[in-house]
């Protein structure tokens, strides 16, 4: 018997992960465990939580308490985001060098992937919000709307609406293969660091370059949602060009079209 108003939990759920940056208070990491729970989402992650007090944290989770005895807890963003498929950062800073905002009806319908990969959600910290450091590992930013003088929701707020615009999605069961494959984040920092590496061989990164141009070029690469073949594609041609930088690999005529 279906009861109104009363929502089951689905599979489609697990892949979904909150990421919480730098938490500073304690109960707003328990209210986001309630919420969580209300909704049927079960992985929460902490990255560098400030004194997180966990009997603090109880008094705010209520049904969510158990989902506070199975928190993933992490160094870095960096190392949060490895294991997953596909990152997105909640955010209303602006900024020119930043990606352009999606709301989050447009990320719902357009960006997320069905079935679902495993998904990172990312929120930061409650004073100010994620940093740039942040926001560059995340493939896409998403702001939630809201009126112009008072623009930033509760953290708590902030994942129970991200959370359920999520739960009313309804997905196909039909779908039992995925139509492409996603790397995971350890390919993509991994693109990171070689591209890096190539654009400081060529001397496109050296003294005097813009602060946030790496940022950028890295966030670049995250925009265009690449799968698994297209990143061994990446890695393979950004080796390729460090190796003949380095000197490795002999110059060669480029390749002439058949006649």
């Amino acid at each position: 018997m279906t009861i109104p108003g009363v929502l089951t939990p689905h599979s489609h759920q697990e892949q979904f992960h909150v990421v919480l940056v730098e938490p500073a208070d304690s109960k707003n990491i328990g209210s986001v465990a309630r919420a969580m729970r209300n909704l049927g989402f079960g992985s929460l992650h902490l990255v560098r939580p400030v004194s997180y007090d966990a009997k603090k944290a109880a008094i705010t989770a209520c049904w969510g308490s158990d989902l506070l005895q199975s928190i993933h807890l992490h160094d870095s963003l960096e190392e949060a985001l490895r294991p997953m498929e596909d990152s997105v950062a909640f955010s209303t800073r602006e900024g020119r060098n930043r990606s352009m905002h999606m709301v989050i009806g447009d990320w719902l319908q357009k960006e997320v992937h069905t079935p679902p990969v495993k998904t990172a959600i990312v929120f930061g910290p409650e004073d100010n919000g994620l940093r740039p450091e942040h926001t560059d590992l995340c493939r896409c930013l998403v702001r939630i709307p809201s009126t112009e003088n008072c623009p930033a929701f509760n953290l708590a707020q902030s994942v129970l609406i991200a959370l359920y615009e999520l739960s009313k999605r309804t997905w196909d069961e039909s779908l039992s293969t995925r139509t492409r494959e996603m790397p995971d984040g350890n390919s993509l920092f991994q693109l990171d660091r070689l591209i890096e590496q190539v654009l400081i061989r060529s001397t496109y990164y050296r003294k005097g370059t813009p602060e946030p141009i790496p940022g950028l070029v890295k966030n670049l690469f995250r925009r265009m949602n690449p799968d698994e073949r297209e990143i061994g594609v990446l890695l393979g041609l950004f080796a390729r060009i460090d190796k003949a930088l380095a000197g490795d690999i002999p110059l060669v005529e480029p390749l002439k079209k058949e006649e």
